[in-house]
């Protein structure tokens, strides 16, 4: 995974924090295990029109992000792709990148995408390949 860590130097705004208005897709496993802390999958859960799971913003912010502390509340069980943040997949590049989005993005090392780029591309497998179209 990656070793990136949040700075939470507050350089990010309302339009470029990850946790704001996030788009996180979540994989089977990504649930049940934050099912396992006690949640219900219908508070965080979000099907999509294009059949991916996704987690629930409430308030323009991620479900289990605190404004007020700026942490995640699960962050030691977070999704997958919140671990590989912010190396995001490139689709029309066909290559791993850092979300140019993100402050700390200069934190991330080019030999770290590499390292990393692997689990990216067999997380977008599995996505792909647990994505249901909603009827």
């Amino acid at each position: 995974m990656s070793p990136f860590v949040c700075n939470h130097n507050g350089d990010c705004d309302e339009d470029r924090l990850c946790c704001l208005k996030t788009e996180m897709t979540l994989t089977q496993d990504d649930i049940r295990r934050i099912e396992s802390l006690g949640y219900d999958r219908d508070e965080f859960v979000h099907r999509a029109q294009d059949g991916f799971y996704e987690l629930r913003n409430i308030d323009g912010h991620c479900f289990f992000y605190d404004p007020s502390s700026k942490l995640c509340r699960i962050y030691e069980h977070r999704p997958e792709g919140c671990r590989y943040y912010p190396v995001v997949y490139d689709a029309r590049a066909d290559r791993c990148i850092v979300d140019e989005e993100c402050p700390s993005r200069s934190t991330v090392s080019d030999d770290e995408i590499r390292r990393i780029c692997h689990g990216v591309r067999t997380l977008i497998r599995t996505l792909v390949r647990e994505a249901r179209p909603v009827e």
